[in-house]
């Protein structure tokens, strides 16, 4: 069923018609309470709060005596009797051997079923949709599944690509357009105004590192575009121009130990943005791919940048912008960033997915 782009009404819409809830795997209650046993002896009425760290919806103290019973019945786990200061007696349940022994089995389903639902994220990441990348970003989940990257080249002087490396075969196939069909179309389309729409534009850092590849994103990346549309192409006769925001102080990766080690390696409070600026853009090509030079403010420290990137012109005037880029940190004045036995190797990739709506005239 289609879903809505994101506002209040449209977040309403997606929550009642997903039907999506978090529900733990078919009989977890069993496995989750031979961990938590094993972890220490417990009560059972002590294991409801301890099951709810799980996350994994309500859990009531009925359907933990039953799995206690269950277990207990296939000797899995055994109760001895405590009596308190007053009242009636209370069962501390701890885990057999054999109970050990069946845990271990069952925690290789759990990681199995693990497996099975990452080839899910896998598949959604590879459409390369744009709300798949938004996923991979707010759900910090690309370097938890090992979600790698197109190597480059470890050195500040590698070429500088702003395009997956699949795609440089089509883009050495094409041929420059010659003057009169860059001049063909309109007469005179004015230049426009597009302005960023942060919670549809993202960028992402991948890293290589001592423990396999690392990704850190964001959500937010804001600024404008100012560009002249002939239907559904970007005129670049007339010089369009550009400036990107990207909140660093914002990239996360799903691990807070990575986090914080890398906004303190990048002095993210001292530097929360860093910019881009074009300056010169060119068609590569017929098509949507074209070439740019700019600036990259980063850390503090200023670049030139250049590569080339895809723009596409919708129907609704919306720009969407996609494209990769190959540096090196050392450029930055950034040392490689080290936590205890992790280090972060200076050669980075920085995807971008941002798309700009175009701005009411005042």
């Amino acid at each position: 069923m289609p879903i809505e782009e994101s506002s209040p009404k449209s977040a309403a819409t997606i929550s009642t018609t997903s039907r999506f809830e978090l529900a733990p795997p078919r009989r977890f209650i069993l496995p989750a309470v031979l961990l938590l046993l094993s972890e220490r002896p417990g009560y059972g009425y002590g294991l409801v709060p301890r099951l709810q760290e799980f996350r994994f919806g309500h859990v009531d103290r009925p359907a933990v005596y039953r799995a206690l019973a269950q277990l207990e019945r296939d000797g899995l786990v055994e109760a001895s009797s405590q009596n308190p200061t007053a009242g009636q007696a209370r069962r501390v349940y701890r885990v057999t051997s054999l109970g050990n022994k069946v845990l271990r089995v069952w925690m290789g389903v759990i990681k199995e079923e693990h497996d099975y639902l990452g080839q899910v994220l896998r598949r959604y990441q590879a459409t390369g949709t744009p709300d798949s990348v938004l996923a991979e970003v707010e759900g910090g989940w690309a370097g938890a599944l090992g979600l790698g990257w197109s190597p480059v080249s470890p050195t500040s002087a590698a070429p500088r690509r702003l395009v997956p490396l699949e795609a440089e075969a089509d883009l050495a196939s094409t041929e420059t357009p010659s003057v009169a069909e860059q001049e063909a179309g309109s007469a005179c389309p004015h230049v426009q105004r597009f302005r960023l729409v942060p919670d549809r534009s993202v960028v992402l850092i991948d890293v290589r590192s001592t423990v396999g590849p690392l990704s850190f994103g964001a959500v937010g990346v804001g600024g404008w575009v100012e560009a002249a549309v002939d239907g559904v192409k970007l005129r670049t006769d007339i010089a369009p121009s550009a400036r990107l925001e990207i909140d660093v102080s914002g990239l996360r990766s799903g691990n807070r130990v990575y986090d914080a080690e890398l906004l303190r390696r990048i002095d993210a409070r001292r530097f929360p943005q860093a910019v881009v600026e074009l300056r010169e853009c060119a068609a590569n090509g017929p098509g949507t791919m074209f070439r740019l030079t700019g600036e990259l403010t980063f850390h503090g420290v200023t670049r030139p940048a250049n590569g080339a990137v895809s723009v596409e012109v919708s129907a609704e005037r919306r720009l969407v912008i996609t494209g990769e880029q190959a540096f090196d940190i050392r450029d930055f004045a950034i040392p490689s960033p080290s936590v205890l036995m992790l280090r972060i190797y200076p050669d980075i990739r920085v995807r971008l997915h941002a798309e700009a709506e175009l701005e009411e005239a005042p």
